[in-house]
């Protein structure tokens, strides 16, 4: 069973199950994220924030499909049925379910780097979605596709946090830079690394520490 979920998505064997409570928390912490940025947006009327609660939710909902879709292969895994069938069925959950969430993660890169070109065109939006969709749903590798996609995005993120910090040297600007810099190191690292599977948990402890370091932006943001 485990060489089968080890090829469908790099998590090791005796990780299995802890990914799936991971990704749940991170899903909580992200929604928690996009509800004070929410908030903010309805106390201030910033674009800003409405689009960063938005790209956030995208995000969050990322994370939920990603460990439905892991329970979904692991449960496929434990049934009492053939192999052949078995396998039929997991690349079938994988290949759906990990385009969707692999979209919405995207997606949700996409609004933010709508958000920080500060042009106010929907056109321009649904483009930059077109242009993330079509390499994503014709790529014959999509994993390496979407970690390239989200790290040219998440080096735009990043490198605008580090323009506003070195401008202004606040230390909400920082946490913020911090946390995207974690998410592109992590990016950035799937793609030069070998042992996929050891990243695979590595990944998930950056990203907790990445999206735990937005919500205490946000907090601190909301107490001011």
């Amino acid at each position: 069973m485990g060489s089968i979920i080890g090829n469908m998505y790099f998590s090791p064997e005796w990780f299995f199950g802890y990914d799936i409570i991971l990704e749940l928390i991170f899903m909580v912490i992200i929604l928690t994220v996009s509800y004070y940025s929410l908030k903010i947006y309805k106390l201030s009327g910033q674009r800003e924030a409405k689009l960063f609660s938005l790209a956030f939710f995208f995000i969050a909902a990322s994370y939920f499909i990603q460990s439905v879709v892991i329970f979904s292969i692991i449960s496929t895994l434990n049934q009492s049925i053939s192999l052949a069938l078995k396998v039929m069925r997991v690349e079938s959950i994988n290949i759906t379910g990990f385009f969707l969430q692999r979209f919405l993660f995207l997606l949700g890169l996409v609004t933010l780097v709508y958000m920080i070109l500060k042009i106010k065109d929907k056109k321009l939006y649904f483009l930059l979605v077109l242009l993330t969709l079509i390499p994503l749903l014709f790529s014959p590798n999509m994993s390496y596709t979407f970690y390239l996609l989200s790290s040219i995005f998440l080096v735009y993120v990043t490198s605008h946090y580090l323009v506003n910090y070195i401008r202004h040297k606040q230390k909400k600007t920082l946490l913020v830079l911090a946390a995207f810099s974690f998410l592109l190191f992590g990016s950035i690292h799937f793609l030069i690394s070998v042992n996929h599977s050891l990243f695979y948990v590595i990944g998930h402890f950056l990203e907790f520490i990445a999206y735990t370091l937005i919500l205490i932006n946000l907090i601190l943001v909301i107490k001011k």
